[in-house]
């Protein structure tokens, strides 16, 4: 009892340290250390399933302990079945369309078996085991968490998953402008026009923006995916970490970077259009620009708006572009879609454009770049090296982009679709995209 009270009071300490902040700068991103946990959690359900912890008589002689024999069967097999039982209905029922790394489903299953298999330790004698089996499911659980944290690069350090995304109160940012650094802030555009129910943003303010220069400093609005969330950019993009590099290097100059929601919870997927789920379209291209000026104080200028996106935040970038010129005339689409989609063509119909072939048919990058000229208009069409099924699509649409008239640029980085290859992208362009928002 005494080392488990030791154990309990270790682990009250680090979860006060962890939630005051004073850990937030472990990284997340290990491999070596999401394996380490499914391999203890795996070690820990199986010991707990030996009598007393060790071997009993019988069970000394050739062979695995009968318990063991008898168990193991049961719980791999239940796991096995539930697992498949599980990727079934995900895709019958539409919540998962992308394709998922097949290591997915094995790390499900050992998460269903260390589930499983506690309750056929718990009822036998020995602290030791009954410890064991209690400490196999959150075992298993953080390994499989940390797991598909390193496919997908969600929360890079302890702090983003916490939730601690550095953002502080705008009535202390005043003075800003000596540091060279920015600072980043809520916000959340009222949604006048478009009566679009969405969750709140922040926004990065730039050194400069606390000068006379405010006005006219460029602004880049920034969407993230689906499944996903505003604040994904800044923490698992690296977006404020790259806006302060270029900040420091140029005398605290730099763009302001608006992260805002276009889907309304973290599963929903608007695409950026106005449609059965929401007036998205119109809360992005007259509530957001609204904010900008009315709030932010900065006059619009479509020379210096851009917008910037990941994966379906990338198809919107390329859409609200291509709708809407006289907004925003720089687009960057990292790993999006060829043309808005949900699923199939006839439920893309109706569950997008409420089956309005106008309306769908109006949001096709190929017949928009194919029946109108972009003079002006820039675009970046990222895509990582991990990720071969939308290297051709972005090929394609950088060559449709500049037979329209765009100054169209491709850039493959090292990732799949996931924020790790968002980061090196969006580090990677940034100084030229600020070049073409008028910024040296």
């Amino acid at each position: 009892m005494p080392a488990l009270g030791a154990v309990a009071t270790a682990g009250a300490l680090l979860a006060g340290l962890a939630l005051t902040g004073r850990l937030d700068r472990i990284p997340l991103l290990s491999p070596a250390l999401a394996d380490t946990l499914e391999a203890l959690g795996a070690g820990a359900l199986v010991g707990s399933w030996l009598p007393g912890g060790r071997l009993s008589a019988a069970a000394r002689g050739p062979g695995l302990p009968r318990r063991l024999t008898r168990t193991l069967p049961v719980v791999a097999g239940s796991a096995a079945a539930l697992t498949g039982v599980g990727a079934v209905l995900l895709r019958v029922t539409g919540t998962v369309t992308d394709p998922y790394p097949l290591s997915f489903a094995l790390w499900a299953g050992l998460l269903l078996a260390a589930a499983i298999g506690v309750p056929f330790a718990l009822p036998g004698p020995g602290a030791v085991r009954r410890g064991l089996a209690g400490a196999a499911v959150p075992l298993t659980l953080a390994g499989a968490v940390l797991l598909v944290n390193d496919e997908y690069g969600v929360w890079p350090t302890l702090g983003d998953l916490l939730g601690h995304t550095g953002m502080v109160d705008a009535s202390s940012v005043a003075g800003r402008a000596a540091s060279h650094r920015g600072v980043l802030v809520a916000a959340d555009p009222p949604a006048l026009r478009s009566h679009f129910r969405h969750r709140p943003g922040s926004v990065y303010l730039p050194a400069a923006y606390f000068t006379a220069a405010r006005a006219d400093l460029p602004v880049i609005i920034m969407l993230a995916g689906t499944p996903g969330s505003p604040i994904q950019w800044p923490t698992s993009g690296g977006a404020v970490r790259t806006a302060d590099a270029y900040a420091t290097a140029h005398r605290g100059r730099a763009p302001v970077l608006l992260f805002v929601d276009q889907n309304g919870s973290d599963t929903d997927d608007t695409e950026c259009v106005d449609g059965p789920q929401g007036n998205a379209e119109t809360f992005l291209t007259a509530d957001v620009p609204a904010y900008v000026r009315q709030t932010l104080g900065i006059r619009s200028d479509p020379d210096r708006w851009a917008v910037a996106g990941f994966s379906e935040g990338g198809t919107c970038a390329l859409d609200l572009t291509l709708g809407h010129p006289t907004l925003f005339r720089h687009l960057v689409d990292l790993g999006g879609d060829a043309q808005p989609a949900l699923g199939g063509p006839a439920h893309t119909l109706a569950a997008l454009f409420g089956g309005s072939v106008a309306a769908r048919d109006a949001h096709l990058p190929t017949r928009l770049l194919a029946g109108h000229r972009y003079p002006g208009v820039t675009a970046w069409f990222g895509v990582g090296i991990g990720d071969p099924d939308r290297i051709p699509v972005a090929h394609r649409l950088a060559s449709l982009a500049g037979a329209a008239g765009i100054d169209s640029r491709e850039l493959t980085v090292p990732g799949g679709h996931n924020w790790q290859f968002v980061t090196i992208a969006f580090a990677q362009l940034m100084p030229a995209l600020c070049g073409q928002l008028g910024l040296s």
